[in-house]
């Protein structure tokens, strides 16, 4: 027996904004360096895909020019940014993903010569996979070679706004 999807009634556009701001998300800066580039941008859309496959997803607006360099390098790292990195946070948020934002900070470069963020309490070296256009946003999935892992706390976000974690002392 086949079973018919019936439609949800529509919801307005700022009741599903609102519902979402609940949710909690890590703060990261994906970055890239190659023959397309340098570039990076902060995300708040950051995913395992698939832990057998060491697969994670970012999803960036598909007006972010950062998803073409990423392209154009074959690779991207996400640094998982700790609680003292507010201001690198914002900073890669208002400037252009080619600017002078890796004047700021301390870099290095991974093994795969992406940008490596000191002091991120996880960064994890990408090669990109595949890269998908859909409904206005851009997916860029990458496998994981390289994991860097510190101490620290993440920065998080809830509502626009930065917040902190309390980690239960069990």
């Amino acid at each position: 027996m086949v079973s018919t999807v019936q439609a949800l009634p529509s919801i307005a556009r700022n009741a599903f904004i609102n519902a979402m701001e609940s949710c909690v998300t890590g703060v990261a800066i994906a970055a890239s360096d190659g023959p397309g580039g340098q570039a990076g941008c902060t995300v708040t859309t950051f995913a395992s895909l698939c832990a057998e496959r060491r697969l994670l997803v970012i999803v960036l607006p598909s007006d972010q020019p950062f998803g073409s360099v990423v392209q154009a390098n074959g690779c991207f790292c996400v640094n998982v940014l700790a609680e003292g990195q507010k201001a690198l946070a914002s900073l890669f948020t208002k400037m252009s993903p080619t600017s002078e934002a890796f004047t700021h900070g301390s870099w290095q470069s991974s093994a795969e010569g992406n940008p490596l963020l000191s002091g991120a309490v996880a960064s994890l070296d990408c090669l990109l996979v595949e890269r998908l256009t859909l409904y206005g946003c851009v997916l860029l999935t990458g496998e994981v070679t390289t994991v860097y892992r510190h101490h620290g706390t993440p920065l998080a976000r809830q509502a626009r706004q930065f917040v902190l974690i309390q980690r239960d002392q069990h």
